[in-house]
């Protein structure tokens, strides 16, 4: 199992070297069931668990499609590791996306009405030398989650400064929730607010909406679609992923025994 990590994250370095910028820059994504589409939960795997997620995007207006690889890797009961390399399909521009990596910490526990934090620290490795990139940049945030009632409500909040001084800093919004509609079925919503690397004010704000179906202990399947508010290309976009989780453990039950 170490070897299989080892040699994912060594190939994924070795990604780093093609690269295109797409009408949208995907960054760092999580894997379900920790996350909603683009937003985090403070959730993460546990210690040795692995995951590895593949989404198929259609982006319309304008029209391209996505594939984009998604790891996670549990370091111990509070950190794991993520990477995440999108590759696009558009006429005559296909190719790699800027490659992500990051870490991911959990510091605070969900007490009473306190919700559990974590931090995102993440970076993309400078391309050689394509205008189509950021070519390379650095960032992170805060993440913070809560139940409240049926839902599980997450917010993120991160900044990103990219190598390239031409650029601007970014700084995103998200905001996603679940809930559970049966015991392998999850409504999703979320909401993305972005200022953009290429824009002085909030440029960016799209709505998504989707379902998370487990047909099997190990196996999530996510169905979603987003709408830009704001005319920012792309206006529209479908997205469906499959997550495969590895390997899988049953949730341990604890029971109290009261002595007679």
């Amino acid at each position: 199992m170490k070897k299989f990590v080892i040699i994912s994250f060594l190939l994924l370095g070795v990604l780093v070297s093609a690269h295109a910028y797409g009408f949208d820059i995907k960054g760092l994504k999580p894997t379900q069931p920790n996350g909603v589409f683009s937003s985090f939960s403070t959730a993460t795997n546990g210690p040795g668990i692995f995951s590895n997620e593949v989404e198929l995007e259609e982006c319309i207006d304008p029209t391209f499609y996505r594939i984009t690889t998604s790891i996670a890797y549990g370091i111990d009961d509070n950190r794991e590791l993520l990477a995440t390399v999108p590759f696009r399909l558009k006429r005559e521009q296909n190719g790699f996306e800027d490659v992500s990596v990051g870490l991911k910490h959990r510091f605070v526990e969900e007490r009473g009405l306190l919700p559990s934090l974590a931090l995102l620290m993440t970076v993309s490795p400078p391309s050689d030398g394509s205008d189509v990139t950021t070519n390379g940049r650095y960032g992170g945030g805060l993440i913070a989650s809560k139940k409240i009632g049926p839902f599980m409500a997450h917010i993120n909040a991160f900044y990103f400064s990219p190598f390239d001084k031409t650029l601007k800093s970014e700084w995103d919004m998200l905001l996603g929730t679940e809930l559970s509609a049966a015991n392998n079925i999850n409504i999703l919503a979320e909401l993305s607010i972005r200022k953009s690397h290429f824009s002085n004010r909030f440029d960016f704000m799209e709505g998504r909406l989707g379902y998370r179906y487990r047909p099997l202990k190990y196996l999530y399947t996510t169905l979603g679609a987003g709408y830009e508010f704001r005319s920012r290309t792309p206006e529209l976009r479908f997205l469906l992923s499959i997550t495969f989780v590895y390997p899988y453990k049953e949730p341990e039950i604890k029971r109290l025994y009261e002595e007679e």
